[in-house]
């Protein structure tokens, strides 16, 4: 593991500055917010792990409580550093390993990736047959709208299934101009394509379900036809809702048994899915694989996806190469901290000069 090669001052990087043990109002709503997501959690682990799991899920409940209240009774008492969100996941997600709950959410998952495949070239198609601009415009709207299945969200926790109709949803998306606008920025760098001005794109993938196969795929899908390579980096091991580098696989490979372009994509070599050596819903930059780096040789886009990932954290992240940060914002106390309101959407654009 090391710091990611794309990072402007890898010496200077932080994954986020938001230190909850002096801020008691934003501490309190994050402490409260993490007790609501684990109970639900636990009720997914006890589906999904069954009867015989019983004594784990009441015992990763006592542990999680009691790690709650002595946070609540003495912040700055975190073994190990700063009490933020990072360290809230890492403490979340120990306590479910700790106690064989790994994967709470896999059965779920996998339900959610086969239902939004059955979408997914229809949805892709479509797209592609618009002028590039409006294209790229959906595309975009196409991330917001899939990032709407997010299990570590209380205000999305419900919406276990893909819609009915995608696009439909993706029309619903709030109008522009968003909370972060940088869409006409993105429109000045596509128009004209292909080729795109990119040679190579590392786009770091957020959920599972519509979010990675309605969301991601076909902005990925689009990229590859406009001539970028993409790399698609994942987690190393499951946590909440997130898909993990072996289901990326996966679900790439079953889209491609059904698009041919894709498929085509693959064979030449465009398309490269890697770990990014990550646990968590969040990213820390300065702790990623091996593997995730050889691959980024060469790339001139970032592409961070979802709220953990370029609004919690990164969002100071510098980087050698160009940026595109697309995120729906699905915690209230997220918003108000950009100025915003739940469910504003986030297209932050940075190109670097030269």
């Amino acid at each position: 593991m090391s710091t990611f090669t794309l990072l402007r001052d890898p010496e200077s990087y932080r994954p986020l500055d938001w230190d909850l043990t002096a801020d008691a109002d934003a501490r309190e709503k994050w402490l409260s917010q993490f007790e609501k997501v684990f109970e639900r959690v636990l009720a997914q682990a006890q589906e999904q792990y069954g009867r015989v799991a019983e004594k784990q899920v009441a015992e990763a409940g006592e542990q999680f409580a009691e790690t709650i209240a002595s946070l609540r009774a003495d912040p700055a008492a975190l073994p190990g550093g700063t009490l933020d969100l990072m360290a809230l996941d890492k403490l979340r997600d120990r306590i479910l390993r700790d106690n064989h709950l790994d994967d709470p959410f896999k059965d779920v998952k996998q339900r959610a990736n086969e239902q939004a495949a059955e979408q997914y070239l229809d949805v892709a198609r479509r797209f592609h047959e618009l002028d590039v601009v409006e294209r790229w415009e959906h595309l975009v709207r196409g991330v917001f709208a899939g990032n709407l299945w997010d299990m570590g969200s209380t205000a999305t926790h419900d919406l276990a299934e893909a819609p009915t109709d995608f696009v439909q949803t993706v029309e619903n998306v709030k109008p522009r101009p968003w909370l972060v606008d940088d869409f006409d920025a993105v429109a000045g760098a596509v128009e004209g394509a292909p080729p795109l001005k990119w040679a190579k794109a590392v786009i770091f993938c957020d959920n599972a379900g519509s979010d990675f196969v309605l969301g991601l795929m076909p902005l990925a899908r689009e990229l590859v036809l406009a001539g970028t390579e993409v790399v698609l980096a994942a987690n190393e091991l499951p946590s909440l809702n997130d898909i993990t580098v072996d289901e990326t696989v996966a679900v790439v490979e079953h889209l491609a048994a059904i698009d041919r372009d894709l498929q085509a994509m693959i064979d030449a070599q465009m398309v490269e899915v890697v770990s990014t050596g990550g646990t968590m819903p969040v990213l820390d930059l300065s702790d990623v694989s091996d593997e995730l780096n050889a691959a980024a040789e060469g790339a001139d886009l970032v592409v961070l996806e979802g709220m953990g990932r370029c609004v919690e954290t990164n969002w100071d992240a510098q980087f050698t190469v160009d940026r595109l940060d697309l995120a729906l914002l699905k915690n209230a106390v997220v918003a108000e901290r950009l100025g915003g309101e739940l469910y504003d959407c986030v297209c932050r654009y940075g190109a670097v000069e030269g």
